[in-house]
């Protein structure tokens, strides 16, 4: 009864150990900005469709909404939202997510944000 016992406990060790070594690790990049006018916001749509290389830009699902969605390789990478009083960017990156599809519009989006940031 005691080997029982003691088995029992070790694999529910292994298991727990095997189950934490397997937790997706999730990056989440957060910038909130100034909001931008509606021509601003097209263009800044307009560079994501030019400079996403491998991706694929969604616009929003109901009219009116103002934000767009990048996936890369059928996964959700960013979603750049323009609908509150922020313009806000979410980056999300993990093991699993291609993310320098969107290294291109960052890097021509790096200087807003910085310029923002500097602000702020």
């Amino acid at each position: 009864m005691r080997l029982l016992i003691y088995g029992v406990v070790l694999l529910t060790i292994l298991r727990t150990a095997i189950a934490n070594w397997h937790v997706p690790k999730i990056g989440l990049n957060l910038w909130t900005l100034r909001k931008v006018s509606d021509a601003e916001f097209a263009v800044m749509r307009e560079d994501a469709v030019r400079l996403v290389r491998g991706g694929v830009v969604r616009d929003a699902q109901h009219p009116g909404e103002r934000y767009f969605e990048v996936s890369c390789h059928g996964k959700p990478v960013m979603l750049v939202d323009n609908s509150m009083e922020r313009l806000v960017i979410v980056l999300f990156a993990d093991r699993w997510i291609d993310v320098p599809c969107v290294v291109p519009l960052m890097l021509h989006w790096s200087g807003r944000i910085l310029a923002e940031r500097e602000r702020a």
